[in-house]
């Protein structure tokens, strides 16, 4: 049996990686969803079989808004998988590190990088 699973991302973002190892070859058709709440949305409607959503993250610790989504939702959790993150940074073809001086990216991004980019002379923005 395949599982169609809501996850909040898109094509390539680490949900999609966490759902393909948690479901492996029972993964069928992925859902992004632009929202943690749509993700709940959908599971509870029974638009989707499953939904997959990150509740912790080791550096940056408890996701507590999705915490209250999921109580609000009365779902319950069936299971969990824990994804290594990699995150790399982008930038134009002839660009130093010594001559970064700004980031942009997704706050939970940028908590995750902290060490890296608290160097002096960095600004982050979501």
């Amino acid at each position: 049996m395949t599982h169609s699973v809501a996850i909040q991302g898109f094509a390539g973002s680490f949900h999609q990686v966490a759902a393909g190892h948690y479901f492996g070859p029972r993964l069928g058709t992925v859902r992004p969803c632009a929202t943690f709440a749509e993700v709940l949305r959908q599971v509870a409607a029974g638009e989707v079989s499953a939904g997959l959503m990150a509740i912790e993250n080791s550096i940056a610790g408890s996701i507590l808004p999705n915490y209250r989504l999921l109580q609000q939702a009365e779902l319950r959790i069936t299971g969990e998988v824990y994804l290594r993150i990699r995150q790399h940074l982008m930038a134009l073809p002839g660009q130093t590190l010594a001559a970064l001086r700004e980031v942009h990216s997704h706050p939970m991004a940028l908590q995750q990088c902290t060490g890296f980019l608290d160097q002096p002379r960095r600004r982050t923005r979501p």
